[in-house]
């Protein structure tokens, strides 16, 4: 069996041919996903929605006047030592003793304030599945939100001069997720409970990390951003229907590259693979039980309630093979 999307067939059966089918094509679109999330249109609209920083910017400042240098051209590029370049930014930071980590995209941004502009860093990680992962995401983000703070020392400030520490956002694009999690967003920061006492810090010294993750999932939603990220990776539409909607809806400047990259990817729809496999293997699994049930019923002479109740299966599952038996 084989289900058509827009350039590309998918092949249905699970197995082999379908895993070497993703597999094929998984480099090529994490690239282009990539590429166009580091474009700058993208950024702004990402950091006007989801940092507080900016929400009070127009999306034409913070592409043209905020965000540094071209942060396509940085994207898993040039290792690193010990220490993690943020000014044309490098995307690999590692250490004898920590290993390497690949940032997907990261850039500085400045941001305006009432005397000078303050620059922080930003990293962007698409995510295309949450579903298949055996670990869990936060303390993967945690991770990397710890190592862009570790790998500022002796290159944003040295010895003891903590001062200059910048702070950081890592903000995560997950597009094939679990329904509980679908159509939400979620900021992890670093806050202040006074235990004893009366003093409080000020809130600009611990103000230093902060992790948001952007959930999709398959269907649209009413959020502005999490809508736009939707349509550019998991919405079914042309190539052209999108840059349509993303010039009509979004105000975007859609280039000659940007718009070879939607379509690229439209061919591609990885995160869509992703969800075809666990369709295809969720497929798989079913017709094994219902052989299973049928032997029962055959060989033993059973009911088709007793065989599933013997074989311990859910009512909810009982429901939906009867009709099949």
């Amino acid at each position: 069996m084989i289900q058509i999307f827009e350039n590309v067939i998918i092949p249905m059966n699970g197995g082999d041919s379908l895993d070497s089918f993703m597999n094929e094509r998984k480099a090529s679109y994490d690239k282009l996903a990539k590429r166009f999330l580091a474009r700058k249109p993208i950024l702004a609209q990402i950091l006007k929605y989801s940092v507080r920083e900016f929400a009070d910017c127009s999306l034409e400042d913070i592409e043209q006047k905020y965000i540094e240098g071209d942060p396509t051209l940085t994207i898993n590029t040039v290792p690193l030592d010990d220490t993690l370049d943020i000014k044309g930014r490098n995307a690999e930071s590692g250490s004898p003793n920590e290993g390497v980590v690949t940032f997907d995209i990261i850039f500085d941004a400045y941001v305006p304030t009432t005397g000078e502009s303050v620059k922080i860093i930003i990293n962007i990680e698409p995510q295309k599945t949450t579903v298949s992962l055996d670990y869990k995401l936060m303390k993967r983000a945690v991770y990397y939100a710890a190592r862009l703070i570790s790998s500022q020392k002796e290159k944003e400030f040295t010895n003891d001069d903590y001062n200059k520490l910048k702070k950081i956002y890592s903000i995560w694009v997950c597009m094939n997720v679990q329904n509980y999690r679908a159509d939400s967003i979620q900021e992890y920061r670093l806050t202040e409970n006074v235990l004893h006492g009366k003093f409080k810090d000020e809130f600009a010294n611990y103000d230093l990390i902060d992790i948001i993750i952007l959930n999709l999932g398959k269907k649209t939603t009413t959020h502005k951003l999490l809508n736009l990220l939707h349509l550019i990776f998991m919405d079914l539409k042309t190539s052209s229907e999108k840059e349509k909607i993303l010039r009509e809806d979004y105000d975007l400047k859609i280039t000659r590259d940007m718009g070879e990259e939607v379509s690229k990817m439209g061919g591609l729809m990885e995160p869509l693979l992703e969800i075809a496999a666990e369709q295809a293997a969720a497929e798989s699994k079913k017709e094994t039980l219902l052989d299973t049930v049928r032997s029962a019923i055959k060989n033993w002479n059973l009911t088709p309630e007793d065989a599933m109740n013997g074989l311990d299966i859910s009512p909810e599952l009982q429901k939906e093979l009867k009709p099949l038996i």
